[in-house]
């Protein structure tokens, strides 16, 4: 894997640059914001990514699909996908001033706009992302990516920098500034779509709609999967807001982005994995896969151990003292990150088998254990207890995704490999 995949550490280089940034001026907003108005900020990143989920019904997944069996049939894909997904949005917008006019708000009415909006720019650019991965287009992918992870916090540190003299900002402006962003790359996503594609539209609305059944109903059992994935890393927040407040939540958000540094390696070179793994199962090759995973195992390890080693002065960097309250959340927290990683490396393989339910059941279940756990105990041991419950949660994910792979398929990766002989 690793002598052929040389190339693919490219994803790493991508991940690095957009989290950088992030991490370097991640303490510029815990500084300028009040603890209450970053935690207000933490809740709208949070729930872009769950809301494009409803959007486009995961058919992202879809795409990667089509995508391992050519260009124009991903490309396809892609174009019914962004209908589907301005359809939706349309129909949440109009959900969205109804409950404008009945005053209920997720954060306030004006922060749920532009979670709408980015939530749309989201997954019109997850789509192709799904495209540029499987295909190998990696230059494409790591400047699309970064570009998305990165441009929002550096555009609105300068807004802030150069025109805030005199006025302090909201934390508004950074959702102002990251739907001007989305929108701009979406917008350039598809004319090059349109213009490198071919014969990539329907020729009816009939046959738009049978294929558009045919993506849901591949993509329609992950969803639960991929929302319940979401859930067990941003429900918490949600929780903790409701029992607690902002403040809380700000300090629970930056423990979580230090665990968060360990996540973005190994979600990172996750990319590379689930190319290679969804390549070696085509031909059999599962030897080969247990023995990379292995390997893979000990890389991630050793960064999450680097990690907790540096936990401390990683907080400070991202922060200032007033947030050392949580450094003991960040230990735990690594824990649960390193369980979900071993998820990640797993959930391939009932993927590759289109065993989509398979793949999303063990996260259906973490989700509504950590939901469930959350609400028990918030309210009598305080928010910290919140990184317990999710990492119990991580170790329930992969304890059953490992075995699903154990009983159905026969394939231990962690230890034997196959167990009996490989059928593909």
């Amino acid at each position: 894997m690793f002598k052929a995949s040389s190339k693919y550490l490219s994803y790493i280089l991508g991940e690095g640059i957009s989290k950088g940034v992030i991490f370097l001026l991640f303490s510029f907003f815990t500084d300028y914001f009040e603890k209450k108005e970053f935690g207000k900020l933490a809740l709208f990143w949070a729930i872009i990514p769950v809301l494009s989920v409803f959007l486009d019904f995961s058919q992202r997944s879809y795409v990667k699909n089509r995508a391992l069996y050519g260009s124009i049939l991903a490309q396809k894909s892609i174009v019914r996908s962004i209908v589907f997904s301005t359809i939706i949005a349309l129909v949440f917008y109009f959900i969205w001033l109804l409950l404008k006019l009945y005053g209920i708000a997720i954060i306030d009415n004006r922060f749920d706009f532009y979670i709408l909006i980015c939530a749309y720019f989201f997954s019109v650019i997850e789509v192709m992302l799904s495209y540029y991965q499987i295909r190998g287009k990696l230059i494409l992918y790591n400047i699309l990516y970064a570009s998305r992870n990165s441009l929002p916090y550096v555009l609105t540190f300068l807004v802030i920098i150069l025109g805030g003299k005199t006025d302090k900002y909201s934390p508004i402006i950074f959702a102002i500034v990251q739907s001007f962003v989305f929108g701009a790359i979406a917008l350039i996503l598809l004319i090059n779509l349109i213009k490198s594609g071919k014969n990539i539209f329907d020729t009816t609305i009939k046959r738009l709609i049978k294929k558009t059944t045919i993506a849901l109903s591949f993509s329609s059992p992950i969803i639960p999967g991929v929302l319940s994935a979401l859930v067990l890393s941003f429900a918490d927040r949600f929780i903790i807001n409701y029992y607690y407040s902002e403040v809380e939540v700000a300090e629970y958000t930056v423990a979580y982005t230090v665990g968060s540094i360990f996540m973005a390696f190994f979600l990172a070179t996750n990319k590379m994995w689930q190319k290679f793994i969804l390549q070696h199962l085509k031909l059999g090759e599962v030897n080969r896969i247990s023995k990379a995973a292995k390997i893979y195992f000990f890389c991630v390890l050793t960064v999450c151990l680097t990690v907790f080693v540096f936990k401390t002065h990683l907080l400070k960097l991202l922060s200032n003292d007033s947030y050392l309250v949580a450094l003991d959340l960040i230990p735990i927290i690594l824990i649960g990150m390193l369980f979900y990683f071993l998820y990640t490396v797993l959930s391939n393989i009932p993927f590759f088998y289109k065993d989509t339910f398979l793949m999303a059941f063990p996260a259906i279940i973490a989700a509504v254990l950590n939901i469930i756990l959350n609400f028990l105990l918030l309210p009598q041991y305080g928010y910290k207890v919140a990184a317990y419950t999710t990492t119990i949660s991580y170790f329930c994910e992969f304890l059953i995704i490992y075995f699903i792979c154990l009983k159905k398929y026969k394939i231990d990766l962690l230890f034997y490999a196959a167990t009996k002989k490989f059928i593909r």
